[in-house]
């Protein structure tokens, strides 16, 4: 079976062959450590790079899809830029996001480019200044956006590998902006104005959801970090008030088209998860067993609505277990979550440079194992 038809019918709560295999990104580290490995055994293939992504190790790893292409097409226009450039940081290693998020430029390219380091946005006058300059804008659209996208998709085997697309998160970047001290505080004393920020972000999702539908992509996530450890990071109540009316008119949009939308977000979700079925999300990823995230629970009681992604350890299993615990952790997952279809199982976070590479080949090799259907 290809691993599009094996990934579709995942999501359609169908029994494909086996459970399909899903991977975050692979940090540089474990990259290094892979291809040491592999050595000369390893021929990178063209077909397999996707404009700036490149997916030959996750798919030599057998993985079946991946995330990481980013699909924004629309812009603020440069002139916009010139006339209001964002404020400059007296730390030259320093710099500012339209969203009012502060990075500390990174030097150590094993942990990427930048590092998040906090909110510049501390008073309500700054939030507003923030929103209405480059916010509150008439957004400019990529040129033959979809045209060039199919372009390239037409040289990628989409049956062997199934490349995954990111749309704008709508809370994660207002929070790291503002501080969950002022988002809070605008959440209970000011609703009409935190609406209106929302608002503002949802009109850039929307307007991406729809040049994205005339994309040959099927499936598209929105990765909106917004929960802890064995809690979220804002009341659910709060969340399907503000958040989840902004995602539902984006994801009717794919939805209308035939596309697959998952939410994903690290730590403690499932308060979210009445409201993400609400919005209209095929999937959530991640499921973080650390966090609480308990699989066999939430295969019987949103088992027919969502499909499930996720729940293999990276905090502890797979840096620092054994092979024979991580068999018997992709067992448990199969156990618990793959009767019936609508279970994609995988790393709950990134391939990070503390993974274990017998471990993560042990993963693998245990769901194609003992992950095959019937279960």
């Amino acid at each position: 079976m290809s691993a599009r038809k094996r990934v579709i019918q995942a999501f359609n709560h169908e029994e494909p062959d086996r459970i399909p295999l899903f991977c975050q990104i692979i940090m540089p580290g474990f990259q290094r450590e892979l291809l040491n490995y592999w050595g000369d055994s390893y021929t990178k293939e063209r077909k397999y790079k996707l404009s700036y992504r490149d997916y030959n190790l996750e798919y030599k790893l057998g993985f079946d899809m991946s995330w990481d292409f980013d699909s924004f097409p629309t812009f603020i226009p440069q002139k916009h830029m010139q006339e209001h450039p964002l404020p400059k940081l007296p730390d030259d290693n320093k710099y500012l996001d339209i969203n009012g998020r502060i990075y500390l430029k990174q030097r150590d390219m094993d942990m990427g480019g930048a590092y998040y380091l906090g909110n510049y946005i501390d008073t309500e006058e700054k939030a507003d200044y923030f929103h209405d300059t480059y916010f509150a804008i008439e957004w400019e659209e990529a040129p033959d956006f979809a045209r060039n996208i199919n372009k390239r998709l037409k040289k990628f085997p989409t049956d062997e590998f199934v490349p995954c697309c990111h749309l704008d998160p709508i809370l994660e970047p207002l929070w790291e902006g503002l501080g969950l001290g002022l988002l809070i505080k605008l959440i209970r004393k000011n609703k009409s104005k935190i609406k209106h920020y929302i608002e503002l972000r949802a009109k850039k999702l929307i307007t991406a959801a729809k040049l994205n539908v005339e994309t040959d992509l099927d499936i598209f996530f929105i990765c909106d970090d917004s929960a802890l450890k064995n809690t979220t990071m804002i009341n659910p109540k709060y969340h399907r008030e503000f958040i989840i009316p902004a995602y539902k008119q984006a994801i009717q949009v794919l939805r209308k088209a035939g596309k697959y939308v998952c939410f994903h977000s690290d730590g403690f979700t499932e308060p979210y998860f009445e409201g993400l079925i609400e919005a209209g999300f095929n999937g959530v990823q991640s499921l973080e067993p650390m966090a609480g995230m308990d699989l066999k629970f939430l295969k019987e009681k949103y088992g027919d609505k969502l499909c499930l992604i996720g729940n293999i350890d990276v905090s502890q299993l797979l840096p620092y277990g054994t092979k024979d615990e991580v068999v018997s952790a992709v067992k448990k997952c199969i156990r618990d979550a793959g009767e019936g279809g609508g279970y994609i199982l995988s790393p709950c976070t990134d391939i990070t440079n503390s993974c274990k590479l017998e471990n993560v080949l042990t993963m693998i090799s245990a769901t194609k194992k003992y992950g095959k259907y019937p279960i």
